[in-house]
């Protein structure tokens, strides 16, 4: 499980758009928006970690670190 500290998700609607845009390719993807900066989890391997960065950066969500 890979887990990442992501900028920008401010509410359920951004953990949906996540969610919607994302699961089909890289399969469940948790977004626990108890917490800021908001940590997304994904089951993925490493090698797929920067693929699944930029996608995230490319609908508008900024990675901050991976954890």
């Amino acid at each position: 499980m890979k887990r990442f500290e992501v900028a920008n998700v401010n509410c359920a609607n951004c953990a949906k758009t996540i969610k919607n845009a994302l699961s089909e390719k890289y399969g469940v993807i948790d977004v626990d928006l108890s917490v800021t900066p908001r940590i997304v989890s994904v089951d993925i391997k490493q090698e797929r970690v920067n693929e699944f960065m930029q996608e995230l950066d490319e609908l508008g969500f900024d990675v901050i670190k991976e954890l």
